[in-house]
């Protein structure tokens, strides 16, 4: 008989037992990402100086980081001094105890270097990820806002922001990182250069400002062209997208051939931009690292020269090529983790800012499009509204009071046009307005966010999330701005006569969906969508032919049930269906 062994819980699994001792776990990343603060912009903010924002972002990881990282490249630059010591004053003059004693110390350094490498790059790398986190929560949110975005929809190239831009600008972070230890190694070998031949270390003091400069001016050319690319690439990310999400229709007008020939015109094109920006990140690199190796080669020649002449001892000989070979490496890489670093992560920068600032689409509405990132609010509260009005300048049109499912008889434009007005609140002509009973409230008045929570306004086409029914209907967040309480979801469920299909799916209400809800039928999908509109529980709810995709028995189940479920509450129906009309309590002809 097998017994399974027991899961280890806290970590077990990954803790070490050297020696028979259980040893703790140091430096594990949290659960949960934590909670950074957000990235402050405004409208004077350049890409620059939003960049220098992002890589401050998390000063607790990167300052004690970047303190490693110097001690980490300074341990390094002492190990070649360590070994020409030894050299002179143990083997040279053949004493073994001088020997042993600077053999511990090149120990006691390399020690050091590792392991202040190793956490210090640990805490920059944990430091991007929590910065690129809430960066991409400021995107995310952004796009997601309930006052939309004036001119712009959501769409691929949206998406490329909130994912390729923002990881590039976040990374942006090594700079705080690895350019500081390599610039401490740099001055560090200047230091031990000049105390040993004063020649060598002022070229090493001369030659690298002037290097950083010229990789600065080079590294122009290399931004624009990696502007020019994230927007081409951007383009194609952005039609593959919708491309994607419109197959059916384009299966269904058989444009497959047209669909492709344009997105391998557009994908040409993106590849192209790629091209010529790695073109000129590798001519960057090419030239840096061969303006680096000339400068190496001078500085040991230098060093060769100065040790026939006599002017330098075996072991400073061997201390000071030990430095200039150790050099090759800070030279070479600072052009890589800043110069490329910095160009792309700028570029990256100037997008992910113009998204941030873009204006909403429904002025009035108690939120700014360009706001400081700093000033966040959480959902908002609905207000007790008891009825709604829509009015006209002909008086009122139609009224829902508290408790009573009033049906509205349209269809096509006028229905459309009709649930815009009552998802928005306002008439973007003025020619209609809202009325919320029992706040004595015009709803053109309340912020966005407040109506909505009032409001809620259940589309015909509604996307479900990629996850488990049961996450679909009771998310953290809703849409409304309130949480949903799960003790709503079994009535909702029965209401949306969704019984057949929780009992027919192999894991319930743990069965995944897929990408808007592409692994349920269309009928399916529509009842799961009302049933967490109904969920939701808002004051005022508006449906908009929920039952189109069912048949004619289970609409009539959901048309009965649904006034049961919403007693107390506000219920629109707007259809054009005979069975939701005859349950509802007043039919509104428009």
């Amino acid at each position: 008989m097998t017994h399974a062994s027991p899961v280890a819980t806290d970590g077990e699994s990954l803790r070490s037992h050297a020696f028979g001792l259980r040893w703790p776990l140091l430096l594990q990343a949290p659960e949960r990402p934590l909670v950074a603060s957000p990235v402050a912009f405004d409208d004077g903010a350049s890409p620059a100086r939003f960049t220098w924002r992002v890589i401050l972002g998390a000063k607790r990881f990167t300052l004690p980081g970047g303190g490693l990282l110097i001690l980490s490249n300074i341990a390094a630059a002492g190990l070649p001094v360590i070994a020409g010591v030894a050299v002179d004053r143990g083997i040279a003059a053949g004493d073994l105890g001088q020997l042993l004693l600077w053999t511990a110390a090149l120990v006691l350094d390399v020690v050091v270097m590792s392991l202040s490498f190793r956490f210090g790059s640990r805490l920059g790398f944990f430091g991007m990820q929590t910065v690129q986190h809430r960066l991409r929560t400021q995107v995310t949110e952004r796009l997601l806002h309930p006052a939309g975005m004036k001119d712009r929809r959501l769409g691929g190239a949206m998406l490329s922001v909130a994912t390729g831009d923002v990881f590039r600008l976040a990374a942006t972070m090594q700079l705080g990182i690895y350019p500081v230890g390599e610039v401490a190694a740099i001055l560090a070998s200047a230091v031990i250069l000049l105390t040993i031949s004063w020649p060598l270390g002022l070229a090493v003091l001369v030659g690298g400002p002037l290097m950083l400069w010229v990789m600065t001016a080079a590294g122009r050319p290399l931004q624009q062209r990696s502007r020019e690319q994230q927007a081409l690439a951007a383009d194609a990310t952005g039609r593959a997208s919708d491309l994607i999400t419109g197959y059916r229709v384009i299966k269904g007008l058989r444009a497959e051939d047209e669909a492709s020939r344009r997105y391998s015109q557009v994908s040409r094109t993106a590849l192209n931009g790629a091209l010529r920006a790695r073109t000129s990140r590798a001519v960057f690199m090419v030239s840096m690292n061969g303006v680096t190796g000339v400068f190496i080669a001078a500085l040991t020649v230098c060093a060769a020269w100065l040790a026939l002449t006599g002017r330098l001892s075996v072991g400073e000989l061997i201390a000071v090529v030990g430095v200039t070979q150790f050099l090759v490496n800070p030279l070479t890489m600072l052009p890589a983790n800043s110069g490329a670093v910095w160009a792309t992560g700028v570029a990256s920068a100037g997008r992910v800012l113009d998204l941030l600032r873009t204006p909403v689409a429904h002025d009035g509405t108690g939120s700014t499009g360009s706001t400081d990132s700093t000033d966040s609010t959480g959902p908002a509260d609905a207000v007790a509204a008891t009825g709604i009005r829509v009015t006209r300048d002909t008086g009122t049109v139609l009224h829902a009071a508290s408790d009573e499912v009033v049906g509205v008889r349209a269809s096509g434009p006028a229905a459309r046009q009709l649930v815009a007005l009552l998802s928005d609140g306002r008439s973007p002509d003025g020619s209609g307005m809202i009325l919320l009973d029992g706040v004595d409230a015009d709803a053109a008045s309340l912020p966005l966010e407040t109506y909505r929570a009032t409001v809620l306004t259940a589309p015909h086409a509604a996307d479900l999330f990629d996850g488990t029914i049961a996450e679909n209907l009771a998310p953290q967040g809703t849409d409304n701005g309130t949480d949903t309480d799960t003790d709503r979801v079994p009535g909702a469920l029965h209401a949306a006569a969704c019984d057949d299909i929780v009992a027919s799916l192999p894991d319930g209400l743990d069965t995944h969906v897929g990408d808007g809800g592409s692994r349920l039928s269309g009928g399916q999908r529509q009842r799961i969508a009302l049933a967490r509109a109904l969920a939701a529980d808002p004051p005022v709810l508006v449906l908009h032919d929920p039952t189109t995709a069912v048949d004619a028995v289970t609409e009539n189940s959901v048309a009965s049930r649904l006034g049961a479920f919403r007693a107390g509450r506000v219920t629109l129906v707007v259809t054009g269906s005979p069975a939701l009309l005859a349950h509802c309590d007043r039919v509104v002809d428009l």
